[in-house]
């Protein structure tokens, strides 16, 4: 899986529906064994697409790689100097300190394998870009990392990396954001831009990290009224997540007029993630990636950028990650109750120490929540008045 795939799909005269970005080096931005963040889960979402893609020629998705480590100047387009150098040295150390005051160790050949995930992230936006069609970078959605230090296992950020750079190129982006925890990396370091409009739906910053995200945080000089934070309690599931998504993103989009779509799909907001309490299903994660890939068609020329982000159990980030992928492309989706093949189950053990799931719908059942309708009113309410517009009523 790597470039030469891509070369044939564009020499066969076809446009593939998906560029997917990946280099099994991602890999190597890994914490250790005990870190609750890998590599590994997204490595075999990729694996479990890539045996998912139909015997058709060409392939509807295009290999983006191998990637290489994204340069300094890209990178100090967003981090300063000596956090750069910080990484360097601790890249370079015998027995390297934490990044931060302690999720974020650093490793030997920290900051190239960080790099690598910000050239991933650039190489899916270029892509995007050009050719109109998706892209997807499954390694990436590092959204906590600041200008002047990790956080929260981020080294190095690259989704604001390549938000960056389509501002610069003169675009307006709108960033989307649904991983259980509040992207502040990215809406800090956009916070007066009036190019940048993001949208950040997760738990609640008073019950879970980075402790940021609320509703009167909606930006600063030009970018006031673009920042748009949903916070949800904790136990808050699908009935929560998509009356308000299809209420606010649709609305927000529209008015707004992207040129580019990022979407950081971070699946920590899963029902059975380990850090979390949101209780998402897989349902609600296709509804909405079929709704961005609708939005980005209708308003951006098709230009979106889809990354990964947070999970913490490999049986729910493989799975809802290679759907996404599918999705992108076009492909149907299988049921449910469809077996998930042998050699990726085999694979999945040898990666995880732990039992595959047998199916692509296996997945535990959500407990009921305390989310109710008046709940969606009063948040809806608050954003009406702190943004100065109005959204659509409620369509169930």
């Amino acid at each position: 899986m790597d470039g030469d795939r891509a070369l044939s799909d564009s020499r066969s005269g076809r446009s593939p529906s998906l560029s997917l970005v990946w280099d099994d080096r991602f890999r190597e931005y890994d914490f250790g064994p005990e870190h609750p963040f890998t590599e590994r889960s997204r490595a075999l979402a990729v694996r479990l697409l890539s045996g998912f893609s139909p015997p058709t020629e060409p392939s509807p998705v295009s290999w983006v790689g191998p990637v290489s480590p994204a340069e300094r100047s890209l990178l100090a387009s967003f981090h300063r100097p000596d956090y750069l150098a910080l990484v360097e040295a601790v890249a370079a150390a015998e027995n390297p300190p934490f990044l931060d005051t302690g999720d974020t160790p650093g490793f030997p050949g920290c900051f190239e394998a960080a790099a690598r995930i910000v050239a991933g992230a650039v190489q899916g936006l270029d892509r995007t870009v050009a050719e109109g069609t998706p892209a997807y970078h499954p390694a990436g959605g590092l959204h906590h990392a600041q200008p002047g230090r990790a956080s929260g296992f981020c080294i190095f950020n690259d989704v604001a990396i390549a938000v960056g750079r389509a501002v610069r190129d003169g675009r307006k982006v709108a960033y989307i954001d649904i991983d259980a925890h509040h992207g502040d990396g990215v809406m800090y370091g956009f916070y007066d831009s009036g190019r940048v409009l993001d949208i950040d739906f997760h738990q609640d910053g008073r019950t879970l990290f980075p402790g940021t995200g609320f509703p009167t945080e909606t930006g600063r000089g030009d970018g006031a009224g673009l920042k748009v934070n949903l916070p949800l309690p904790p136990g808050a599931g699908d009935e929560a997540l998509l009356p308000l998504f299809r209420r606010i993103v649709p609305a927000l989009i529209r008015s707004f007029r992207p040129e580019v779509i990022v979407l950081q799909h971070g699946v920590d907001g899963h029902v059975d993630d380990r850090l979390a309490r949101l209780q998402y299903t897989p349902a609600a994660y296709a509804e909405i990636d079929r709704l961005v890939l609708d939005l980005a068609r209708e308003v951006s020329s098709g230009r979106l950028l889809v990354t990964g982000g947070g999970g913490y159990r490999a049986a729910s980030v493989s799975r809802v990650l290679a759907r996404t992928g599918l999705i992108l492309a076009g492909i149907d989706l299988p049921d449910n109750d469809r077996s998930l093949p042998d050699s990726w189950c085999a694979e999945f053990f040898e990666e995880t120490g732990e039992t595959a799931p047998a199916t692509w719908g296996e997945v535990a059942r959500p407990v009921p929540s305390g989310w109710r309708s008046e709940l969606e009113h009063k948040l809806v309410a608050v954003l009406e008045e702190e943004l100065g517009q109005r959204f659509p009523s409620p369509d169930r």
